[in-house]
């Protein structure tokens, strides 16, 4: 079984959410110490680095590899599993679709679209809520009075590195998401249509960044492309 948990404001000192699934799976409650010290939960985590490349996925396989020691199963966790490069994703899909019904994984994203459709057709999403970070929060009513070189500014500034590039377009991605709704409440045909076209130019820049494409130049592009 796959679990992709969404938590699109995940904090690295609060991973409730993720806590709170690995209570359920195990029936009774689970904390930091259970994942550093519990010989049946397995975590690859990035911390710092910028991707998470094939070796990381292959060493985690091999942590998988047997049956639990002292649990009924045993969990694979991926923190910030949107650092995934599509190369160890493919890698993490073959992983998953060999697992034995004693193994659970997790990825622990910040947004689903940030791993491949193959994936995500096999998991479980589950969505959690937390707090947005209140930069972005104030970029809404900001970004849209900004002249060109005031957004390439701001572009230059997420694209620094994957982690902030994939947090910028969850930004726009939800904003658009929220402003279909408005079109299609509205009645709007053709506004809907165009939002839809730039949630479209969003994912594709998405896709970019995950294959390691120059981040600043796509962001621009992105920015030229959806923003009046």
């Amino acid at each position: 079984m796959t679990y992709i948990l969404v938590d699109k404001f995940k904090r690295r000192d609060a991973f409730a959410s993720l806590y709170s699934l690995l209570s359920k799976l195990y029936d009774r409650d689970i904390t930091q110490y259970d994942l550093n010290t519990n010989p049946d939960i397995h975590v690859l985590d990035p911390a710092e680095q910028n991707s998470i490349g094939i070796e990381q996925v292959k060493d985690f396989q091999k942590e998988m590899l047997f049956k639990p020691f002292q649990e009924e199963l045993q969990v694979g966790i991926i923190i910030d599993a949107e650092k995934l490069t599509i190369q160890s994703q493919n890698a993490l899909l073959k992983l998953l679709e060999e697992s034995s019904s004693h193994s659970v994984y997790i990825l622990y994203v910040d947004n689903e679209k940030n791993l491949l459709p193959t994936i995500r057709s096999r998991a479980r999403i589950k969505y959690s809520q937390g707090k947005q970070d209140d930069s972005l929060v104030e970029l809404e009513g900001d970004i849209l009075e900004m002249n060109i070189l005031e957004r390439f500014e701001l572009v230059e500034q997420y694209s620094e590195n994957k982690e902030k590039a994939l947090e910028f377009l969850n930004f726009f991605d939800q904003y658009f998401r929220s402003k279909l709704d408005l079109e299609i409440k509205n009645g709007s045909i053709g506004g809907s249509r165009r939002v839809l076209e730039s949630l479209k130019i969003v994912d594709d820049t998405r896709q970019k960044v995950l294959a390691n494409c120059n981040r600043r130049l796509v962001l621009e592009g992105m920015v030229l492309n959806v923003l009046p």
